[in-house]
């Protein structure tokens, strides 16, 4: 059996490393109304540079706080980047987001049950953006859920 290898999908991911703080517009969603929120993204690159870990942690205009713990790495068979996500509503990934980079923008697309999630993030030097639009139940266009621009405080 031939072991993975660091490629350009992961070297793609050192964009991201560091700790990022910004202001996200959330629209409503079954879980929270719309809202403004700050939040602050600590990327990591860890073992040995196959995987990049985010810990996340929203803070809305209303009081409540969102966490997230996030793995990206890389699917060795067909060069996809994997997102898979924990977070506090406590909805435990029953698969990774999975995409890929058009130009610099890193496009994950995660479908589950409840729907489907398309997430833009675009890092530019020491500025961040995260575009996420979903289509939930039967929905047939996908609708914006959040924008968001973050600045590199560190990394």
């Amino acid at each position: 059996m031939d072991m993975p290898t660091l490629g350009p999908a992961h070297d793609a991911l050192k964009a991201f490393a560091g700790d990022w703080t910004g202001t996200e517009n959330l629209a409503a969603s079954p879980w929270a109304p719309a809202s403004t929120a700050r939040a602050g993204c600590e990327y990591r690159l860890a073992l040995n540079g196959f995987a990049l870990v985010q810990d996340y942690r929203q803070h809305r205009e209303d009081g409540a706080e969102f966490l997230g713990h996030n793995v990206f790495t890389v699917d060795p068979q067909t060069g996809e980047t994997l997102w898979y996500g924990f977070d506090s509503y406590g909805f435990p990934p029953e698969s990774p987001a999975r995409g890929g980079w058009t130009g610099g923008t890193l496009v994950l697309e995660k479908k589950t049950a409840r729907g489907v999630a398309r997430h833009r993030l675009t890092p530019d030097g020491d500025t961040l953006t995260h575009e996420i639009d979903v289509k939930m139940g039967e929905d047939r266009e996908f609708s914006p859920f959040l924008r968001a621009r973050y600045t590199r405080e560190t990394g």
